[in-house]
């Protein structure tokens, strides 16, 4: 159940806390390449490719945390593409950050609040 993984379930905390270090990993990450290339003199659009590379995989870990967490309310992964609606999306971010996940196991796994 890593973060390249979409099995299991993630409880609010878990998934607030692992959203805000791939956050700040990204961030950092997207400084460095900046400061890379601006003290070597380096071609900006390699940069950019990096940066385009980096970005596209922070993205594709993000999409892993909202599909586990997503289980955790009981719904399909399938569901995280309800993200692209603009408006919607807001009221998605919040269902994900606040709502309760079901108690008990699911058809995705056991609670992850079951031992706590």
């Amino acid at each position: 159940m890593g973060l390249f993984s979409m099995e299991g379930r993630y409880n609010r905390a878990k998934y607030f806390w692992v959203m805000l270090a791939i956050a700040v990993v990204g961030q950092l990450i997207s400084v460095g390449i900046g400061i890379a290339v601006g003290s070597s003199g380096g071609d900006p659009e390699a940069a950019g490719a990096i940066g385009l590379i980096v970005g596209i995989g922070i993205a594709v870990v993000y999409a892993f945390q909202v599909v586990k967490r997503l289980h955790d309310l009981d719904r399909p992964g399938t569901h995280y593409w309800l993200a692209l609606i603009p408006i919607y999306n807001i009221y998605f971010g919040l269902l994900l950050l606040f709502k309760k996940g079901t108690e008990g196991e699911n058809k995705y796994g056991p609670d992850p609040l079951a031992g706590k």
